[in-house]
């Protein structure tokens, strides 16, 4: 059995090799107890360690600073009851279709069988809201022009949503680059 530290470096390093997230994009969150772990701002997902992972919980001071998506991150907890990872990764032809639209409707069939449709919210004020109340119906949403946010058991179950999502959205505009072709 991997241990946490473990799966946080895989997954990671599945995110970057897949490019599904710059050197230093995205970040990854697991709930734990009455708290959560958390990467580090500015961590490189591709390449983590021990200590590009904080532990977040009340009464507790964090050594280092937690990702700036940590306010994302537990609203998506505290929403989202199922929920026991978080990954916000860029796919980027997902986030040129939610500038866009208001939803990314797969087409090929894996994307319709395990995702359906894909909220987009937009970006501002009540943005941890809407994303929270989008994932307690959806596996991924995507927030406009930024990225994708997925919620499941396990950050290997998020990483899949985020990888069939992407996939999803480069079939989309590879059918969007055909139709304009013919």
């Amino acid at each position: 059995m991997t241990s946490l530290l473990e799966e946080f470096e895989q997954v990671g390093r599945d995110l970057y090799a897949a490019g599904l997230v710059s050197s230093h994009g995205g970040n990854m969150s697991v709930r734990q107890r009455e708290g959560l772990i958390i990467t580090s701002h500015g961590s490189p997902l591709g390449h983590l360690a021990q200590g590009d992972l904080v532990e977040v919980r009340p009464g507790l001071e964090p050594r280092v600073e937690p990702s700036i998506d940590l306010a994302l991150h537990q609203a998506i907890y505290a929403a989202a009851r199922e929920a026991e990872a978080v990954v916000h990764a860029h796919p980027r032809h997902a986030i040129a279709l939610s500038l866009v639209g208001k939803e990314i409707r797969p087409q090929d069939l894996e994307g319709q069988h395990y995702l359906g449709v894909v909220p987009v919210v937009p970006g501002g004020d009540n943005v941890a809201q809407a994303l929270a109340d989008a994932l307690r119906q959806h596996r991924i949403v995507v927030m406009a022009g930024h990225g994708s946010y997925a919620c499941g058991e396990s950050l290997w179950q998020a990483l899949q949503w985020t990888s069939v999502l992407e996939e999803s959205a480069e079939v989309l505009w590879l059918l969007q680059a055909l139709r304009h072709k013919t």
